[in-house]
């Protein structure tokens, strides 16, 4: 299901709007020019007083130190790269699209802004509280300056009396010629650009990382600009997820960023203890529920399976790898060219009787070549007589697989023996739900030594999104399958002796050994 249209906002609701900014913002009749200067000179350094001065309308509560710490930051560094990866209702529009650019206005170091939203509407209603503030607020007005001179927020463009342009616009548009006279825009803000479509499609959200960086960043001034996104982590593939850079776990940040990530509750308290109270974050948790609260409130991705559920996967110490009754890997090289299929993956599987053991995965975007060399090196630290048997599918064992193999065979000296999968496969989502049964009963254990691994954390999570309709990636449990296929061949009985029907060892397998 799509995420619902965001509708532009009606002109008489900004009209009311404006009125509510005029009354909370007014200038007392009985204002001196020694009141004036004393109140200009504290709220030029400190931000909660400017905060609930200026803009009595939002603060019905002091700033979060994170508001504060994050404000004095982006003023402080003319380069400032910040993102506010704070919890759903912590204000992060109201500060990022607001409250700082009216910051550095007063500071004189504004010269212009870009406003990305999900899309165009979204972007104008963003602005649309701007412009408001720039022109009905007549304490700023009195205090900084008048503001507003022409363009509406309608059309995502207005300009101050000072040349300050200021432009919105969807995700899925560029910059429209940002520049206003010999003023370039120095402050870019990214508000709430995630949904829950767009990050269940890492090529959408490449997409827009690219214009984040590319079109959007390089309008911006060189000479010096601020740039600040905003938004909460609900996904570990969204478009926040990859500005920062650690889109898995042990993956670095981005370098140079001011990166303030804040948990709704932080050792026992409410992060904005001025406005929220424990008992109020704990019922809204409550009735939201454990997997949506992790992601609105506390920036943790896991995703709920619909078939495959968190709870089957049980992460314990494996049994040491001499007692497996056999070990398989499979590797789906992915070379369709759908939006569900864009990682190369390898799964190692033992089983132990009835149990079913992921001893490792690989799940990245990568050249064919790396897969090899990580096959030979988890072939080269087993335990001695310990061996895997590896498998991929047939139609993907071409030219350029070979060649790939033997490079890498080559380059470690090591020759990896790789065999052909020939199955006439059924359909790919009937063949991966057929593996709930193991799941749901207990038999599939994880290696608690990899539960962090970034390939891991991955791959489990290509697992858990497969559900009918799904179009995430799932190159993870089709190796998955695949590896699960051959275990099958390997179930034995108590009483059954090991031979070479048992191992599977058949017609397919001996003749298919490709090893260079």
């Amino acid at each position: 299901m799509s995420a619902p249209a965001i509708a532009k906002r009606d002109y008489n609701e900004w009209l009311e709007f404006c009125s509510q900014v005029q009354n909370a913002a007014a200038v007392a009749f009985n204002d001196t020019e020694e009141t004036q200067k004393i109140r200009i000179k504290r709220a030029l350094t400190d931000y909660n007083y400017f905060v609930k001065t200026y803009f009595e309308l939002y603060a019905d509560a002091d700033c979060a130190d994170f508001h504060i710490e994050f404000a004095n930051a982006c003023l402080e560094d003319p380069n400032f790269f910040g993102i506010a990866e704070w919890a759903r209702e912590h204000a992060k529009s109201v500060h990022l699209t607001i409250i700082i650019p009216m910051w550095l206005i007063a500071h004189k170091q504004l010269t212009g802004m870009l406003l990305m939203g999900k899309n165009e509407d979204d972007a104008c209603n963003l602005l649309s509280d701007l412009q408001a503030q720039l022109q009905y607020n007549k304490l700023f007005a009195h205090d900084f300056g008048e503001q507003y001179n022409y363009g509406s927020w309608e059309d995502g463009d207005f300009t101050t009396k000072d040349g300050i342009r200021f432009l919105a616009f969807g995700r899925d548009q560029s910059p429209r010629g940002a520049r206003e006279n010999e003023k370039r825009p120095n402050y870019g803000v990214v508000d709430d650009v995630d949904d829950d479509d767009i990050v269940h499609n890492p090529k959408r959200v490449d997409k827009v990382v690219k214009k984040i960086l590319g079109a959007m960043y390089f309008a911006l001034s060189i000479k010096g600009a601020r740039f600040a996104m905003g938004g909460n982590r609900i996904h570990h593939n969204s478009i926040l997820s990859n500005i920062v850079g650690d889109t898995k776990p042990g993956s670095k940040k981005r370098e140079g960023i001011y990166h303030s990530k804040v948990k709704a509750i932080e050792n026992g308290k409410p992060a904005w203890w001025q406005r929220y109270s424990l008992q109020e974050l704990l019922r809204k948790i409550a009735k939201a529920g454990t997997v949506l609260a992790k992601q609105e409130f506390f920036h943790e991705t896991d995703i709920e399976g619909k078939i495959f559920k968190n709870k089957y996967f049980r992460f314990a110490k494996l049994p040491h790898l001499s007692k497996m009754d056999i070990i398989i890997g499979y590797f789906d090289p992915s070379f369709e060219n759908s939006q569900t299929s864009d990682f190369k993956a390898v799964s190692v599987w033992g089983q132990d009787r009835f149990k079913r053991y992921c001893i490792k995965r690989f799940t990245r975007r990568c050249e064919l070549e790396d897969v090899f060399e990580w096959m030979i090196k988890v072939e080269k630290n087993l335990p001695p007589g310990v061996g895997i048997i590896w498998y991929m599918e047939k139609q993907f064992y071409t030219r350029p697989v070979k060649k790939a193999l033997r490079r890498a065979c080559k380059k470690y000296k090591y020759p990896l023996s790789v065999l052909t999968d020939e199955r006439q496969k059924p359909n790919k989502y009937t063949r991966m739900v057929r593996m709930e049964p193991e799941y749901s009963s207990g038999n599939v254990v994880y290696n608690v030594e990899d539960e962090n691994d970034p390939d891991m954390v991955e791959g489990n999570l290509q697992v858990k999104g497969i559900e009918p309709g799904y179009n995430t990636a799932d190159d993870a449990p089709d190796a998955d399958e695949g590896a699960w296929f051959f275990l099958d061949q390997f179930v034995v009985s108590d009483s059954e002796d090991w031979d070479e029907n048992s191992l599977g060892m058949g017609k397919h397998e001996r003749n298919n050994d490709n090893t260079y």
